[in-house]
């Protein structure tokens, strides 16, 4: 009962964690917390909304790419005869199409933050390393605790 106690306790306090580092993600500019902590102005938050508008289309066609490279390799890797020059070939495909979508977020937040002033893209750096900080101390104390494996793996969260 202790142990389901503490799990549940994890649970909630790591949904807070995400809903704070949630706020660093995704439409970071459009969080009232950040918009008021940043203290973006109406035509600040309108060009963030273009830019994030006009490139996410290609980041969704630029994820599915990434998604099929890594279904291939996964099917070629369970294969019972296995081709190394194939698999290396896939594994240079997946790893090729994961360095596009990267440089594509790179790009976007690159001309994110050229909207932003000095002052507001510092803050915003502070904010995520706060973030960062508070994930690794998370993850610290589910380790210590033994309740590591009890959280949900990592992927499952980043989908809600």
């Amino acid at each position: 009962m202790k142990r389901c106690a503490l799990a549940l306790a994890a649970v909630l306090w790591a949904g807070s964690l995400f809903a704070q580092q949630g706020a660093l993600e995704g439409k970071w500019w459009k969080r009232p917390v950040v918009a008021r902590q940043l203290e973006l102005t109406p035509e600040q938050t309108a060009q963030l909304e273009k830019i994030f508008a006009r490139t996410k289309p290609h980041l969704i066609d630029l994820r599915a790419e990434l998604e099929k490279k890594q279904f291939e390799y996964e099917q070629a890797m369970s294969s019972e005869k296995v081709d190394r020059k194939a698999i290396e070939s896939l594994i240079e495909a997946r790893e090729n199409a994961r360095a596009a979508l990267q440089k594509q977020l790179a790009l976007m937040e690159l001309d994110m933050k050229q909207v932003l002033k000095p002052e507001q893209r510092e803050r915003l750096m502070q904010m995520r390393e706060n973030a960062r900080r508070m994930m690794q101390q998370r993850r610290r104390r589910l380790r210590e605790e033994g309740l590591e494996d009890e959280a949900p793996p990592r992927k499952q969260r980043r989908q809600r």
